[in-house]
């Protein structure tokens, strides 16, 4: 008995370490139904991973994003250069099922090391949003990805970046973090606004059956000494305004979001679902 004893308490040692926070159970709010385990049943889209295979953009070179715009479809990543402290944006523009593609290395402002994390697109409007250090970038095409424009995205606070692009409400969505809160902002390249999302970080999002966006991302919970964290689940509705849910503190964060043919939103993570009916 004292053998098993040690087990046990080396089991609840190792799975609540002093000092820090376990995670808690997932939860439900704003509309959505948590399955605990049911991830698995979904196969969810992974966009970096087939512009990888469609452009397999080559040494040095790694795709982040893809959309589709018009006839074409459009591949976004970046150029590292080893030993160099700088990058570069690029995107991969093909007609035919990514064979074939141009390398188009997208206009910069300045040198530095440039992010590009997500793009969207409706009809031949294409937008790519990223990052240069702490600043903010979009790069524009009306064209479907022939020709392309950069521009800042003026927005105060430090250790800015974004994660999501999304085309709603006849306008752009951009969305993402910064050392203090979740960051939210919509409107067109040089006519931006900034709406209040508050505490978290936004880290992907969808499109709904009525063209409004689901927004999904996390916050850090703190224990009461404030010597331990852990990540909780947040998603953001756009009602009237933005809506805040909590979705508990569960284990696995959320990693994607898409919209069902049906209109179901369906958030998970690599281990849980959740489901808001349409």
């Amino acid at each position: 008995m004292k053998k098993l004893w040690g087990i046990l308490s080396l089991s609840l040692v190792a799975a609540c370490v002093p000092g820090t926070l376990p995670p808690g159970p997932p939860e439900s709010a704003l509309g959505f139904v948590v399955q605990p385990g049911a991830a698995r049943t979904f196969d969810f889209p992974d966009p970096a991973g087939e512009a990888q295979r469609l452009f397999r953009p080559g040494p040095d070179r790694r795709a982040v994003a893809l959309a589709r715009a018009g006839r074409n479809l459009i591949g976004v990543g970046v150029r590292e250069f080893p030993g160099e402290d700088r990058s570069e944006p690029i995107a991969w523009v093909s007609g035919d099922k990514g064979r074939d593609a141009r390398e188009i290395v997208l206009p910069q402002d300045r040198p530095g090391r440039w992010a590009p994390a997500a793009v969207a697109a409706e009809g031949d409007q294409v937008l790519v949003a990223g990052s240069l250090g702490g600043d903010l970038r979009v790069w524009a095409s009306g064209d479907a990805g022939v020709s392309w424009t950069v521009s800042p995205v003026q927005v105060r606070g430090s250790d800015l970046w974004f994660s999501t692009v999304l085309r709603t409400g006849g306008e752009w969505l951009l969305a993402g973090g910064s050392v203090d809160d979740a960051l939210i902002v919509t409107g067109a390249p040089g006519a931006w606004v900034t709406a209040s999302a508050g505490e978290g970080r936004i880290l992907g999002g969808t499109v709904d059956k009525a063209g409004k966006a689901v927004l999904f991302g996390d916050r850090t919970e703190s224990n009461e000494t404030g010597t331990a964290n852990r990540a909780c689940t947040v998603v953001w509705v756009a009602e009237g305004g933005w809506r805040r849910g909590e979705l508990g503190c569960p284990a696995e964060r959320i990693t994607a979001a898409v919209t069902l043919e049906d209109g179901r939103v369906v958030l998970a993570s690599s281990r849980d679902l959740w489901t808001r009916p349409s």
